[in-house]
């Protein structure tokens, strides 16, 4: 069981680069299989379907964006201000810029009404808003509708301007500062 477990965490780390380089367009299992370097009934083999894999792959990716969050902010809860320009400079990062254009791409299929992109893209929109509202350093009340502001701006900002986030800089800055008073 434990050489099963090694090779799908194989795949899902080969897939992972994949996906991070070349968005979800070519998700079809034969390429899929081509890129882990093995055949479409092995991967059927370690996942149940396709949709699995894709599922262990995003979470894979998005498990490595909390680590890096984790990381970058720590525990100790922040004022949203600090936060808004916190998480202004993860995104704009290089190092991060492979995952915020899977994000964009995600959530772009989310949007036509995908089955399997629609709940990821709500999974890990979820999930992000309770990491951000864990961090915020408010009321228990403001915590979630702060974090789904915050997480509305900053993407939104992404959503505007995806290959120059540098022109949201402004807006984010005017949010910082309405944000100033918490």
């Amino acid at each position: 069981m434990a050489k099963k477990a090694a090779k799908r965490a194989e795949i899902i780390a080969k897939l992972a680069v994949h996906f991070l380089s070349s968005g979800l367009d070519d998700t079809g299992l034969r390429r899929l299989a081509e890129v882990a370097g093995t055949s479409d009934r092995m991967l059927l083999y370690y996942f149940e379907n396709k949709d699995e894999l894709v599922l262990c792959v995003l979470d894979h990716i998005g498990a490595g964006l909390s680590v890096e969050m984790a990381r970058r902010f720590g525990q100790d809860r922040k004022r949203p201000a600090e936060l808004v320009e916190a998480l202004w400079g993860l995104v704009k990062d290089p190092f991060t810029a492979d995952q915020v254009r899977l994000w964009l791409d995600l959530s772009s299929r989310a949007s036509r009404n995908d089955p399997l992109f629609q709940a990821v893209a709500e999974a890990v929109s979820e999930n992000w808003i309770k990491e951000i509202a864990a961090l915020l350093d408010v009321e228990k009340a403001e915590q979630r509708p702060l974090a789904i502001l915050i997480m509305a701006a900053v993407d939104g900002q992404l959503f505007l301007f995806p290959n120059a986030p540098e022109k949201g800089d402004e807006a984010i800055a005017r949010l910082i500062h309405m944000l100033e008073p918490y």
